[in-house]
C-alpha cells in the first residue's frame, strides 16, 4: 500500500527565495528535486543511525543518487528549453560537492578508524552514538523548513561533552565518536558561517510565505502558504474544503508540478515515473518522481 506522498507541492518549496516572492520560474519545479534529496538522505541517515552504526551507511550509494538525480533533472529543463537559471544551478552545485565531500570524508574514515575502534566495542551502543542520532534528527526537522546554515551546530557541539559521561563501559568507543561528532559539528558550524556570510550577499533573504491563489465556486482569494514543508499541510487543508489551486508562487495550471510518492516497488509499480530511485538502506522501497 502506497506509504506516503514525500513532497506534495515540491515547486513551492524552494530553499532560496528570489526578490519577487509572487513569482518564481517554471525550471525550479525540477530543479527544486535534487535540493530536496539532500533532506531526505539526511532524513534517511538519521532513521539508520537509530539501530545502525554510521560507517555501514551506504555514503557512495547517496552520492551516486543524488548526482544522478540532478543530471535526470537538469535534462529535463533542457527539454523544456527553460533558460540556464545560474543562481540556482550554482545553489545546487554548492550543496551537492559539499555533501559529496562530507560524505566521502565519512566513508574513508568510518571504513577505517571508526571500524577499527568499533572491534573494542562489547556492550552495546555508547551514548555518543544515541547522541549523534539525536543531531541527525533534530538537523532534519530543522532543514524542512529552514536553510541548513541556520541550524545550531555550536549547541550540539557542546553538547557531545555535557550530555555523555567522559569515562564509561567500551571507553575507546566513546572517545573516538567524540572525536567524530566535535571535527563533524566543527566543521560545519564555521562552513555554515561561511554559506550564510555569502548568501546575505549573493541571494535575497529568504521568505518564509509564498502567495497561493484560491478558487472555490464563484469565491476567488489570496492567501499566503508557508514554504517548505509546511506548504504540504497548509494545502492539503484548503483542499480538503474544496478549494481549487488557481496559482502557486504565480504559476498557473499550464506549469508543471513535480511529486514524489515512496512506496514498495510492487505498490509504484504502475505508476508512470520520470524518474525512479531505490531507498539505498532499503531497496525494497523506492520513489516514484513525476511531473
Amino acid at each position: 500500500m502506497l506509504k506516503l506522498i514525500c513532497s506534495l507541492l515540491l515547486l513551492s518549496n524552494l530553499a532560496f527565495a528570489e526578490t519577487n516572492t509572487t513569482k518564481r520560474s517554471a525550471d525550479q519545479t525540477y530543479l527544486t528535486y535534487p535540493e530536496w534529496f539532500l533532506v531526505f538522505s539526511p532524513e534517511e541517515y538519521a532513521y539508520y543511525l537509530k539501530e545502525h552504526p554510521s560507517f555501514t551507511f551506504d555514503y557512495i550509494g547517496h552520492i551516486e543518487e543524488f548526482w544522478s538525480t540532478y543530471a535526470a533533472m537538469y535534462k529535463k529543463t533542457l527539454e523544456k528549453k527553460y533558460p540556464f537559471n545560474t543562481g540556482y544551478h550554482v545553489m545546487i552545485m554548492t550543496i551537492g560537492v559539499s555533501t559529496t565531500v562530507e560524505y566521502l570524508v565519512k566513508y574513508f574514515y568510518g571504513h577505517t578508524i571508526a571500524q577499527f575502534v568499533a572491534l573494542t566495542q562489547t556492550h552495546g551502543r555508547v551514548s555518543e552514538q544515541n547522541y549523534g542520532a539525536k543531531v541527525a534528527q533534530e538537523y532534519v526537522n530543522f532543514i524542512k523548513n529552514r536553510p541548513w546554515y541556520e541550524f545550531d551546530f555550536g549547541k550540539r557541539f557542546v553538547g557531545i561533552y555535557t550530555e555523555n559521561s567522559f569515562f564509561g563501559k567500551d571507553f575507546l568507543r566513546k572517545m573516538e565518536r567524540k572525536e567524530a561528532l566535535s571535527i563533524e559539528y566543527g566543521a560545519k558550524y564555521l562552513y555554515a558561517k561561511v554559506i550564510a556570510y555569502f548568501t546575505e550577499v549573493g541571494y535575497d533573504k529568504a521568505v518564509p510565505l509564498t502567495q497561493v491563489v484560491l478558487v472555490k465556486q464563484k469565491d476567488t482569494m489570496v492567501k499566503e502558504f508557508p514554504r517548505y514543508d509546511k506548504f504540504k499541510d497548509a494545502s492539503l487543508e484548503y483542499a480538503k474544503e474544496g478549494y481549487d489551486f488557481k496559482t502557486i508562487a504565480g504559476n498557473d495550471g499550464n506549469t508543471p508540478i513535480l511529486y514524489c510518492l515512496l512506496g514498495t516497488r510492487e505498490d509504484l509499480a504502475d505508476f508512470e515515473c520520470i524518474l525512479r530511485q531505490s531507498i539505498v538502506s532499503n531497496p525494497k522501497y523506492e520513489r516514484c518522481i513525476n511531473a
